[in-house]
């Protein structure tokens, strides 16, 4: 299950609905259920996402996206100065002033005509309000 809050937003003065996450799942906790689905020791697995990120880091630096297949693509995408420059030939990299990673989860059929939905949501997804007024993430390893 899924959590929510209401949340009061200040521009519309109206109240609407927040997710809330109650904890957080780290690299030792995703090996250890991996493990359960398959046949790679809980070792070998950690090693595997240990390396992940300064692999994908150094694909990105060489101007690539990262499909990692039933999750989604991570891409770079650049923030630039607030003004821009008349002239093309004057389009340089010093323009840059900030470099985010993107995330676009891998979409899928959803057996409705046209529509498609997040592979990383669950179809049976269900919301539960919380009960509790402030929103706490805690690291939970096992």
């Amino acid at each position: 299950m899924a959590f929510f809050r209401e949340r009061f937003a200040k521009l519309t003065n109206l109240w609407t609905v927040s997710s809330v996450s109650v904890s957080q799942y780290g690299t030792k906790r995703l090996a250890k259920d991996i493990e359960k689905e398959c046949t790679v020791s809980h070792a070998d697995i950690i090693a595997v996402l240990t390396a992940l990120p300064s692999v994908m880091r150094r694909y990105m630096a060489e101007g690539h996206s990262v499909k990692l297949e039933g999750i989604g693509s991570f891409y770079l995408v650049v923030q630039c100065t607030k003004t821009g420059v008349a002239d093309k030939k004057d389009v340089s990299a010093k323009q840059i002033t900030n470099v985010k990673i993107k995330f676009r989860p891998e979409m899928e059929a959803s057996g409705r005509k046209g529509k498609r939905r997040n592979v990383l949501v669950a179809d049976d997804l269900e919301w539960v309000r919380l009960a509790s007024p402030k929103k706490t993430v805690k690291q939970e390893e096992p």
